[in-house]
């Protein structure tokens, strides 16, 4: 029976490179900094009686927002 500490061993080993063997090709991109908007913060940037809301294009909107935005009729818009 293989104990805990055997099955980590016998991964490792598999996951380690080869000696002597090139680093991977390729660089990890970066992850670019994104903001969440609450609902609270959405309805901050509403302005009343218009009928859209500009937000940031990496932001990520909250579920609670999105129904918001919904029931009130209002266009999200994605500006850089």
């Amino acid at each position: 029976m293989l104990t805990k500490g055997a099955v980590e061993d016998l991964i490792m080993q598999h996951l380690r490179p080869a000696p002597g063997a090139a680093p991977a090709a390729g660089k990890t991109p970066e992850l670019k900094k994104r903001t969440f908007i609450s609902d609270w913060e959405l309805r901050r940037l509403y302005k009343p009686g218009s009928k859209s809301v500009a937000v940031p294009v990496n932001a990520i909107i909250s579920p609670l927002s999105m129904d918001w935005l919904g029931y009130n009729g209002v266009e999200l818009i994605r500006k850089a």
